[in-house]
């Protein structure tokens, strides 16, 4: 995985990056090739604004949220991702297996048109 963090207005220190680049490290299982995550930090008077953009080949996925706190913040993030990839992952794996339905269901009706065609003869 590929981790990048820009920090605006904020300073935060590298155990903060280190434990963001771990959290994100568990999404890696919702991708077929190695992702590019770039998080954004912004502080906006009293809230943390947190952006994560993430582009794995030809998919990007951005997803942004705020937050009193930056820890809170980011877990928050992380659950929207996780649930966002998850509805995207299982709706990939449902198109494959509706093509495979397809096709077991046309094999049952060419079976039972031959049945019904011997015993008309």
């Amino acid at each position: 995985m590929i981790f990048h963090l820009q920090q605006v207005h904020v300073q935060l220190d590298s155990g903060f990056e280190e434990l963001a680049a771990e959290k994100f490290a568990r999404l890696e299982r919702f991708f077929s090739a190695e992702p590019e995550v770039h998080l954004i930090i912004k502080k906006e008077k009293f809230e943390f604004t947190i952006e994560a953009k993430i582009q794995c080949k030809r998919s990007k996925t951005f997803m942004k949220t705020s937050s009193n706190n930056v820890n809170a913040g980011l877990e928050d993030l992380i659950n929207k991702l996780k649930n966002h990839l998850s509805k995207v992952h299982d709706r990939k794996h449902n198109k494959k297996n509706k093509k495979y339905d397809r096709k077991s269901l046309y094999s049952e009706f060419s079976t039972n048109t031959n049945e019904i065609e011997e015993e008309q003869i």
